[in-house]
């Protein structure tokens, strides 16, 4: 598959009330033309700061960002402009990220404002009516308001919006967080729709592990800042390697079909993103931790940053402490 975006050590350090907390802390991600990888943590592990540093709303402190091998950072003037289409965003909220002022027409359109060339000026109407069907809608709905659609046409209408730019990579925010579980089916199989249709990559951002798994072509899994394990989504679901996976895949356990898991209750607290733990961030939660995991940062083997990845699930049975009733 060929390499599209690709970032490699990105850190990111913000200041607040006199600390500094790396949001990122050498990440590195690669996605493919026309691939789907989720990823997913706790709130706080740097999941939208990545998302925003990948769209150049946040410039990296270290680091590199290539888009079809070329730095976007670097670029200035109309290259840029030209770049910014290509990436676009779905947002988490469906009700407060469309203009309750504009119609699903004024809306959709809104990138030609700035990407003039994209769409004739006597073509956009039609332009419209076009991406509207695209993604579900009636043509008919050009002339309508925000409030008055549901949750989950305003949510087509933001996907409809992106698309107007023809971008190659879409980040989807938790693009179904705040729909009915029978919509959310609805705009999934919708986003899997225009992926076959016209090969756009997504950068899938979620803490729902089941969409995860049914959307993405491969996972990250990203714990305070790092990414912890990546690896092919049924492989990495089926046989986790790095024991955080493990436990939020087992806090799922229908996710998990092993005979006999049981859910991993981690001990500890979340450690500050202010003064995180020296070595593996995750060492003073795990189980199998060991003097190395205090001393050095574990590297990326094999998908999974770990000094004693898991081998199979089995093992993650035997020795995780279990849940107590």
């Amino acid at each position: 598959m060929p390499e599209l975006l690709e970032a490699r050590g990105l850190v990111k350090t913000f200041r607040a009330s006199g600390h500094r907390l790396r949001a990122l802390d050498g990440v590195d991600l690669h996605l493919g033309k026309g691939e789907t990888l989720g990823l997913v943590g706790e709130s706080g592990c740097g999941k939208s700061t990545l998302a925003r540093t990948l769209l150049m709303l946040e410039r990296p402190d270290e680091g590199t960002v290539r888009f079809s091998g070329v730095d976007p950072f670097a670029l200035r003037g109309a290259e840029l402009l030209s770049w910014r289409r290509r990436v676009q965003m779905v947002f988490q909220d469906p009700f407060g990220s469309l203009n309750p002022r504009l119609t699903a027409a004024e809306l959709i359109g809104e990138p030609w404002r700035t990407h003039r060339d994209l769409v004739p000026s006597r073509r956009r109407a039609a332009r419209v009516d076009e991406l509207l069907e695209l993604v579900g809608l009636r043509a008919t709905d050009a002339r309508r308001y925000p409030q008055e659609f549901s949750g989950g046409q305003r949510q087509r209408i933001g996907i409809a919006r992106a698309l107007a730019s023809e971008p190659d990579v879409i980040v989807c925010d938790e693009p179904v967080s705040a729909l009915d579980l029978s919509v959310q089916a609805q705009v999934l199989n919708l986003l899997a729709d225009l992926q076959r249709e016209l090969g756009v990559a997504y950068l899938f951002i979620s803490h729902d592990l089941s969409v995860v798994r049914h959307v993405a072509d491969r996972v990250a899994v990203m714990y305070l800042g790092r990414v912890i394990e990546t690896g092919p989504t049924e492989e990495v679901f089926a046989r986790p390697r790095h024991p955080y996976t493990a436990a939020l895949l087992s806090a799922a356990p229908s996710l998990v079909p092993v005979e006999g898991a049981r859910e991993i209750v981690l001990t500890g607290e979340v450690p500050s993103p202010v003064d995180p733990p020296s070595g593996c961030r995750f060492r003073t939660r795990c189980w199998l931790a060991q003097d190395v995991c205090a001393q050095v940062r574990p590297p990326m083997e094999h998908g999974a940053a770990c000094h004693f990845p898991l081998v199979d699930n089995d093992a993650v049975v035997a020795s995780a402490p279990a849940n107590q009733p």
